[in-house]
């Protein structure tokens, strides 16, 4: 068995905390649960599909680091992640003599929370390996190369069949949000009115077109055209694969991550609508608590460099334009709870990120 990283009880204990996962739902490790009978495998995919959920609502899709960030870092290594996004940070210096406030709700890009959440699950005790995905240039039709990633987790159904499932945790709005089967062509409702499925084929650019792969497909409504936006290969890829499908949207200037500033996370249907123009100072969602997480998924929370959109089963019900940086930045307080040190803010002036006003 290979030697990989894992966290802690004590490391998963902050995790479920940074997702705001109930007491009475935790659980350690789904293999020794299931070694003394109180899981079953069906328990084990529906606990796979809380901690997703929590993940999608609380833990962006966001590419903060490559703007608000005086190091620019992006590293995939498990403890890196685990200081980024679960640990706490401080933010805004106290009054003299006061302690700084602490939060965290970062996240980050699909090498990062696709990584992260590996190891969560790894740590877990699930039968886990990532795998390479390319994504679909909509515009041209063309996919591109490895530069995106998804877990394959494979779990023992009630009938005694393995069954292998496709979690993506980092596509932003298009992401699956649930564990997705392998199994062609099965349709699945992402948020209605909006479906999902995987179809098993070759793409288009093969050369050899006996040489399969995933494909995950979207259409708006139950009426419309599948749309593919990405594909994927069922054979593991290591850390090592992962550490260099990062450089390029890490370190080159012409990937569309170092072009604009992006943010999205999942919301549930406990979450208040609130304007962003006449919300008060305090006013937003934040980075939802428990009790919020609660509801049922119903749209996400998109910041698309000087946009921000809010949309709900389909519909759009906040659309902003951002006019400056500070906009900008107020809207990722109110929507996501993100709150930078001063040394990152400044970190974006005079850079092809910063929204000029």
């Amino acid at each position: 068995m290979a030697d990989r990283p894992t966290y802690s009880r004590a490391q998963l204990e902050q995790y479920f905390d940074r997702i705001v996962l109930p007491q009475r739902q935790r659980i350690y490790s789904v293999t020794e649960q299931l070694a003394n009978g109180s899981t079953t495998a069906v328990d084990q995919l529906a606990y796979l599909t809380l901690l997703v959920k929590h993940q999608v609502v609380k833990v962006p899709f966001e590419n903060l680091s490559l703007h608000y960030s005086w190091h620019r870092t992006v590293n995939v290594r498990p403890q890196f992640l685990f200081r980024k996004i679960v640990e706490k940070q401080p933010h805004v210096a106290g009054a003299e003599g006061e302690p700084r406030p602490w939060q965290c709700h970062r996240g980050g890009y699909c090498m990062e929370a696709n990584s992260f959440f590996h190891t969560v699950l790894r740590s877990l005790g699930y039968n886990v390996y990532l795998a390479g995905a390319r994504v679909r240039n909509p515009e041209t039709g063309r996919y591109g190369g490895f530069s995106h990633c998804v877990n394959i987790v494979t779990l023992l159904g009630d009938d005694g069949v393995l069954q292998k499932y496709m979690v993506d945790v980092a596509f932003g709005a298009n992401e699956a949000a649930m564990p997705l089967p392998l199994a062609p062509n099965a349709v699945h409702t992402q948020i209605a009115p909006g479906q999902m499925r995987l179809v098993y084929e070759a793409i288009p650019q093969n050369l050899n077109q006996d040489s399969k792969c995933w494909v995950y497909e979207q259409r708006v409504r139950p009426d419309a055209a599948w749309t593919p936006a990405y594909c994927f290969v069922d054979f593991e890829f290591l850390p090592e694969d992962i550490a260099g499908m990062n450089l390029s949207p890490w370190k080159s200037p012409s990937s569309f991550f170092h072009q604009k500033v992006l943010a999205v996370r999942f919301t549930t249907d406990r979450e208040a609508l609130v304007a962003f123009e006449t919300g008060g100072a305090d006013e937003g969602p934040g980075s939802p608590d428990e009790a919020a997480v609660a509801g049922e998924l119903d749209g996400a929370i998109i910041l698309d460099h000087d946009k921000l959109k809010w949309r709900r089963n389909g519909e759009t019900k906040l659309e902003v334009v951002l006019r400056t940086d500070a906009q900008r930045v107020e809207a990722l307080r109110r929507y996501f709870g993100i709150v930078f040190d001063e040394e990152d803010l400044v970190a974006i002036k005079g850079t092809k990120g910063e929204i000029k006003s």
